[in-house]
């Protein structure tokens, strides 16, 4: 009896082990001296499963009962086919063993058939992981997903939770780990855009080698053409050849930083089922974070990394896939919704869900709410997410930092304060207000402007406003116009002339699409004069005159996408082209309105990213104005050279979008046409912290003015012969700053060298 309870026993345990999943674990690396690791070797196994190694030669997986690994395959290596895996696998290098090289319209053809035109929806959840040394940042999403032909990509945020944290940021919806769509030009990766191997460029930036192939099957290896090209990838694919779809792709980088990517995909769909990125620190000279602005919290890599032993781990899964026409896109022309949610969800919400991966390893919640309260992280991250668009938030107001500290030839040193209230006041309501004074010309200014949200999903506003400040003469700005924030504005140190205005008014500010926003200005103008100026109308000369107009301005972005978090709309991705207009309109005898014109103006801004990392962009304006304009209401073309001697009494900072080598109140126009070049190499790397770019630029001009004579006690020209301007600028040579070199030619060259010539240091600087 007692042998046979051994016997049963027994053949219990022999059957528990050769049903028990076995996980296998090494590195290969070169069988050289280095032993330098090989990345996207490809280990085969007995049932017809294949596994990669990573960018530093390590592989880990499990394998079923009686499943043991065939043999490993590289590119450039010998077949490694011996029975016993070790710890340290050691590949022959072989120059005989590159495999086949592949016309690219091969992998075009598979890339056109890989996903049916069709629309789908589907599921997904995900979960990311930095580890650096302090608590762990862990982020966790449960997204729904729409892919359809008339709106893209979309997805809808279920629950979104980072332990530690309450309040979501925009930060939390906007930036993706990996971008969805591997068949595109350029895949972006925290943040960061590199050149897809299946874009339509492939040819010239990649090559395809076919080093393995049987029945079912086909291994290919992915080469970049050029080594040293720190945007484009290493990597292994997987083609199943009787669906032609590729089954498995991995890329792996060793850079800035170090990545593996991979992605399986649906045998029948061609679509994602599962992700997995890792990312640790390279060679560096590249701040790779979730929130930036110098937080630890969600760090990966510092400029420098020497000490750095972070790593993200990225895990997603795509499910519940379901097709065909009567498939919509959500509702609302976003990319991500949040809707209704300014928080995120408790580990328990993840806790319930069928899948280990999101669930993960329980955190030292004590220590983390510790290291949060210490390291006020909750704060510093709304203030980063604040800081992106020129504010710092104070408990529920807003400083505005654009208005605290600015110089110029009129006002001198200008101090000021503004202040708007945030979400944490009122998500349907704000208030603000500012208040300046110029040390030079010894005058307070001052403002205040009250709104009120109607539509939350067309970002519709009701404001009311009150200004009493200056502007610059000839200033021509948009109403549509992103808030854009600097540190200082560059051309505001040198402008000499200015207006003064009393303004109130009330504003719509209305999107019809996300892409498409719009803004209505009708508002009452009181000015005056700060020098010398009249304007001669019917006879009469004017110094101070009143203004009655109204203004509609368009913007239209055709491809930048926007997200939803809660009542406000935030841009995800900006993209060019951008495309504004505007139509002002100041009526006589309506409110005291003294004068009658019409202005025009419209612009568009394009942006070509080159495949090696450069970029053209090209800038078209056109203003056009008619009737009795005073000059304060005309057109320049942003001149930004001071009127001082030499070269040296000049050297001052250069613009964005200015001519550098244009006098201040040299020319104005009622007619004018701009048009900017630039083309920006890729940065060179010299060392982590100095990476200097260099950047080709030309500028044009050209307009005229109607009824110069009418200007009373100002002297300038016109635009009419047509301005040219050359210029080379070398920025972030040191900290952000750099240098700028422009010179002036063509008909309105002068008669001394120097003149024509513009030395400026520039600045550009990435927090």
């Amino acid at each position: 009896m007692k042998i046979q309870y051994l016997f049963t026993f027994s053949l219990f345990i022999f059957v528990l082990s050769s049903n028990a999943q076995s996980i296998v674990s090494g590195k290969i690396v070169e069988n050289t001296i280095k032993e330098s690791p090989i990345s996207n070797a490809v280990l085969m196994t007995s049932q017809q499963r294949y596994f990669f190694s990573n960018h530093a030669g390590e592989f880990r997986f499990e394998l079923n009962p009686s499943e043991h690994v065939d043999q490993i395959l590289a590119k450039g290596f010998l077949v490694y086919n011996q029975e016993n895996l070790s710890s340290l696998i050691k590949m022959q290098p072989s120059e005989a063993s590159t495999g086949t090289l592949l016309k690219g319209s091969k992998i075009a053809e598979v890339t056109k058939r890989q996903v049916a035109s069709m629309n789908f929806k589907f599921k997904s959840f995900s979960k990311t992981v930095i580890s650096n040394g302090a608590p762990d940042f862990v982020l966790r999403k449960d997204l729904d997903f729409r892919l359809t032909q008339s709106r893209g990509l979309q997805q809808k945020i279920n629950a979104i939770g980072v332990e530690g944290l309450e309040g979501v940021v925009p930060q939390m919806v906007n930036k993706d780990i990996h971008f969805f769509n591997w068949f595109q030009t350029y895949i972006k990766i925290f943040e960061e855009q590199f050149v897809s191997p299946f874009n339509t460029l492939s040819k010239v930036n990649y090559e395809f080698y076919s080093i393995y192939e049987d029945a079912q099957l086909e291994i290919i290896s992915i080469e970049p053409l050029s080594k040293r090209f720190q945007r484009s990838f290493k990597g292994v694919l997987v083609l199943d050849k009787s669906s032609l779809k590729f089954k498995k792709i991995q890329v792996t980088l060793n850079a800035d930083y170090k990545l593996s990517l991979s992605t399986e995909f649906d045998d029948k769909l061609g679509l994602p089922v599962s992700t997995e990125l890792s990312i640790s620190p390279g060679d560096g000279g590249e701040k790779v974070s979730f929130f930036e602005g110098g937080l630890d919290f969600g760090r990966i890599q510092k400029k420098n990394p020497k000490h750095d032993k972070a790593e993200l781990v990225h895990q997603q899964i795509y499910f519940d896939y379901k097709s065909g026409d009567t498939v919509a896109p959500f509702l609302k022309q976003l990319s991500k919704i949040l809707e209704d949610r300014d928080y995120t969800v408790p580990y328990a919400y993840w806790e319930e869900l069928n899948y280990d991966f999101i669930k993960g390893k329980v955190l030292d919640t004590l220590a983390l709410r510790l290291y949060v309260d210490k390291e006020n992280v909750k704060n510093r991250v709304k203030r980063i997410s604040a800081f992106d668009a020129g504010y710092f938030p104070v408990g529920s107001v807003d400083v505005d930092l654009t208005r605290l500290i600015k110089l110029n030839n009129y006002e001198g040193l200008r101090l000021g304060l503004g202040l708007q209230t945030n979400q944490s006041f009122s998500e349907k309501y704000r208030i603000g207000g500012f208040t300046a004074y110029g040390t030079q010309d010894g005058n307070f200014k001052y403002g205040l402007n009250v709104g009120k949200l109607l539509n939350a999903d067309t970002s519709t506003w009701l404001n009311a406003f009150y200004d009493n400040d200056i502007e610059e003469v000839g200033a021509n700005s948009y109403l549509t116009d992103q808030r854009v924030y600097s540190l200082f504005e560059p051309r505001l140190v040198n402008i000499t002339f200015f207006y003064k205005y009393k303004k109130y008014g009330l504003s719509l500010q209305h999107n019809f699409t996300p892409q498409l926003m719009s803004e209505l200005k009708v508002d009452k103008n009181n000015i005056s004069q700060t020098r010398a100026y009249a304007f001669e109308n019917d006879g009469n000369l004017f110094e101070n005159y009143n203004l009655t107009t109204a203004t509609f301005g368009l913007r239209w972005t055709p491809n930048t996408t926007y997200s939803k978090v809660g009542e406000r709309i935030y841009i995800d991705d900006e993209f060019t082209p951008e495309i504004t207009a505007q139509l002002s309109q100041s009526i006589e005898g309506v409110l005291d309105g003294d004068f009658s014109f019409t202005k025009l103006s419209a612009k568009i801004d394009y942006d070509f990213q080159h495949s090696w990392g450069s970029l053209s962009s090209i800038e078209l304006g056109g203003d056009l104005g008619f009737g009795d304009i005073p000059l304060m209401h005309t057109f320049h073309a942003f001149p930004n050279s001071p009127n001082k001697p030499t070269v040296l009494n000049r050297f001052s900072v250069a613009g964005v979008k200015s001519f550098e080598t244009m006098y201040f109140n040299e020319f104005f126009s009622t007619k004018l046409a701009t048009l900017h070049l630039k083309h920006r190499l890729a940065p060179f790397k010299l060392s982590n912290t100095i990476q200097p770019e260099l950047v080709l630029i030309s500028r044009h001009a050209i307009g005229d003015f109607q009824n110069p004579e009418l200007h009373q006690n100002i002297a300038f020209n016109t635009l009419s012969q047509g301005y040219n301007e050359a210029a080379l600028e070398i920025n972030k040579l040191f900290f952000g700053f750099g240098l700028s070199f422009a010179y002036r030619y063509g008909a309105y060259h002068l008669p001394e060298f120097e003149d024509n010539l513009s030395l400026k240091f520039t600045f550009y600087l990435k927090l």
